[in-house]
């Protein structure tokens, strides 16, 4: 397991499960069977396939898997479907076939036809911090993320959580992170590639990739008015990312400090790899979003609730 996105949501109180607690109620919100007239079912599995627990903790990160089941029955099988019924119709009987009577023929072919369509899953991976009182959801979208933290709600009964709300601009800091090197946290540094947009109604933008960022192009879309909504950085060699205007950090990969780890694992026991895997990622992680969240005044912690 690597966590690929991060969109992270902040405890407004601090998190009162334990470890037991969390691995009980999501045994009690397993996903279902999907039936044959079900278009779509949700809930948990165990992270590790084939082992029977939950969550995974460590280190205070209770691992946790999302799984939905959908059936998939495509667009144009059920409209050829419905063509074909409709032409028999019009052959045999004579007449034309009115509009009503088209739509209660779809629906007639929907439910014949859906028993026989394949299904897909889909998994998310979920990271409750019992320690910090966050939740990541690995996912590139926030609409994903939501539906991911809706589910978990309503397994735990209630989770307070909120998305970051920082003080600053993030895409006018990020902005200035490209203007100014000096101006990025300590041990953060840019990468190759960001994404530029502009701030009026036209709403152009201008996609870098492997490009040095100190260009003197770049530069001048800054003057112009355009402002990063997307920046590449890396942070103490450890791991690199894509942080966004919304401080959800996409497309995470390990560098040369933490893949040498990675590389060493021993991948034949399942558990100890995943242990191992988080034991590595998480703990870099919790503390680039310490740094982040000190960095752009987030407010909404669990700490500041307490305080």
């Amino acid at each position: 397991m690597w966590l690929r996105n991060l969109c992270v949501f902040l405890g407004t109180d601090t998190f009162p499960w334990s470890a037991a607690e969390l691995e009980k109620a999501l045994g009690e919100a397993l996903c279902p069977e999907c039936g044959e007239q079900t278009v779509s079912v949700g809930g948990f599995v165990p992270p590790i396939k084939g082992e029977h627990a939950m969550t995974h903790v460590v280190d205070g990160l209770a691992i946790c898997v999302y799984q939905e089941i959908s059936r998939v029955l495509p667009g144009p099988v059920l409209t050829e479907e419905v063509e074909e019924r409709i032409e028999r119709i019009q052959a045999n009987e004579g007449r034309s076939v009115g509009r009503r009577e088209k739509a209660d023929i779809r629906d007639q072919a929907h439910f014949e036809l859906l028993p026989r369509a394949f299904t897909r899953s889909k998994r998310t991976t979920c990271v409750i911090d019992l320690r910090a009182s966050r939740v990541w959801v690995d996912a590139s979208s926030e609409t994903r993320a939501e539906t991911v933290v809706t589910a978990l709600r309503e397994a735990l009964g209630t989770l307070p959580v909120t998305r970051p709300e920082p003080r600053m601009n993030p895409a006018e800091e990020l902005s200035r992170w490209v203007s100014d090197e000096n101006a990025l946290p300590n041990g953060f540094e840019c990468g190759d590639r960001c994404l530029l947009e502009s701030t009026d109604e036209v709403k152009s933008s201008v996609r870098v990739n492997a490009m040095d960022l100190q260009a003197e192009e770049i530069r001048a879309h800054l003057a112009g008015g355009m402002q990063a909504t997307k920046l590449n950085v890396a942070v103490d060699d450890a791991i690199e990312f894509d942080l966004d205007d919304q401080l959800d950090l996409k497309r995470i990969r390990a560098l040369d400090l933490i893949q040498d780890d990675l590389d060493s694992l021993d991948a034949d026991d399942a558990v100890a790899e995943l242990t191992a895997r988080m034991a590595l990622q998480g703990e870099a992680l919790r503390g680039i979003l310490d740094r982040l969240y000190t960095h752009f005044g987030v407010a909404g912690q669990a700490a500041e609730a307490a305080a």
